[in-house]
């Protein structure tokens, strides 16, 4: 089957994530047990997919999720809902965002978009978080025909609710997207699970994985897709 489109995570996958960690750290220091509680919650999210309790709660959209979200990190914290719902909204979706102005992709990542744009292929952006603006900000705006946080489902990865609706909105196949991402959990089983096909960035080349490709070098996965259509 040829690949048609391409969905790419955000978050390590086109820059590398230790430079935004480099740049949140002093941020970071004074709210290190709210920040531990919210990983743990978005850990305790992903667990969650496989509870019918938790998916018959029928979540829909970014705010019904933040605010079960703000819910579970209030209870770990024994604070008040609201007030962590705004420290959560305030931290993670605005002051971690603005750092991306100072941030570079990956080398080779815009030109591997306009080559796939050149040749046809619909291209995607699909993360756990809005990504929107830090597409924007890493200079990349206007290379994707969509750009799409798993949040809009309900459903955080590796849940194929948002992988279905990339391809929706692309306009193709499932079977006919190859979904690029940096976590073997989340990314690549998310978008097996779809019917998708995956691959991984990853500096160990020789690491065990479900997905057809490994890479590091934005340039090869051009090649490897141009390949796997015959070009």
């Amino acid at each position: 089957m040829p690949i048609r489109a391409v969905g790419f995570d955000i978050d390590g996958t086109l820059y590398p994530a230790a430079a935004l960690y480099q740049k949140l750290i002093g941020k970071s220091l004074p709210k290190l047990r709210f920040l531990i509680a919210f990983g743990r919650v978005r850990r305790e999210l992903r667990a969650l997919l496989t509870s019918t309790e938790y998916r018959d709660r029928g979540i829909q959209g970014i705010e019904e999720l933040h605010r079960f979200q703000s819910e579970l990190v209030a209870k770990r914290l024994g604070a008040d809902q609201e007030r962590v719902h705004n420290e959560i909204e305030a931290f993670f979706y605005t002051a971690s965002v603005a750092p991306f102005a100072t941030i570079a992709p990956y080398p080779g990542v815009a030109a591997l978009l306009d080559q796939l744009r050149a040749k046809g292929y619909k291209l995607g952006a699909l993360s756990d978080f809005p990504c929107d603006k830090k597409v924007e900000l890493l200079g990349l705006a206007n290379k994707f025909d969509v750009t799409m946080t798993s949040e809009e489902t309900g459903l955080v990865k590796p849940d194929r609710a948002s992988f279905d609706l990339l391809a929706q909105r692309l306009g193709v196949r499932n079977d006919e997207l190859l979904y690029v991402g940096n976590s073997e959990p989340y990314d690549v089983k998310g978008a097996l699970g779809a019917g998708m096909r995956a691959a991984l960035i990853s500096k160990n080349l020789s690491v065990r994985t479900a997905a057809e490709y490994t890479f590091f070098d934005f340039s090869r996965l051009g090649e490897y897709i141009e390949s796997r259509n015959g070009n």
